[in-house]
């Protein structure tokens, strides 16, 4: 969110988007770098993690290896699922061009709106709920699936499309708005 609302809130976006007139290749270009910047740190921390909870808890009943089914599925998308987060933080920086706006709307729609969904009737919540934002990118990954929400591809799929919807609404908002 820094890397995007925080160019507002300093000024400093005026300079960026003079270095660079055309300004969705400024977006584009935020969202990849920090995908890749944060996908490759956080998916080695993820093993890291795994292997430190794998020594401590070697001998008991829930010790898990690397080998074990969906471990390393899980891992992987541990890092992918921070390293979209972040791009939709980054998305909704831009957005909102406020840090503690784009913050408040990013709890709300990632952390809370799965929680607020299950306040609902059941006939809505369990069909609406595996698509919420929180609940679509915890499917990503999950070491099981529970029963009423979606495969992990299927978590990537939707949470990717919610990515691309907030990318999409930055680049409109960047490509319409003057500065």
């Amino acid at each position: 969110m820094l890397i995007t609302a925080g160019e507002y809130s300093t000024g400093m976006i005026r300079s960026t988007l003079a270095a660079v007139p055309r300004r969705l290749p400024v977006l584009w270009a935020k969202a990849a770098v920090y995908f890749v910047v944060v996908l490759v740190p956080l998916t080695a921390a993820a093993f890291a993690a795994f292997l430190i909870g794998r020594s401590a808890l070697s001998g008991s009943a829930i010790a898990l290896q690397l080998s074990s089914p969906g471990v390393v599925r899980s891992l992987l998308g541990a890092g992918v699922y921070l390293a979209l987060a972040g791009v939709m933080a980054a998305a909704l920086g831009m957005l909102l061009r406020s840090v503690a706006g784009g913050i408040g709307a990013y709890v709300l729609g990632v952390l809370l709106l799965g929680e607020l969904v299950k306040l609902l009737p059941n006939s809505i919540s369990d069909s609406v709920g595996p698509y919420v934002p929180g609940n679509a990118g915890g499917a990503v990954f999950a070491l099981t699936r529970a029963s009423g929400t979606l495969s992990p591809g299927a978590g990537l799929a939707v949470f990717a499309g919610w990515a691309a919807l907030l990318l999409a609404a930055a680049a409109y908002r960047l490509r319409r708005s003057d500065v």
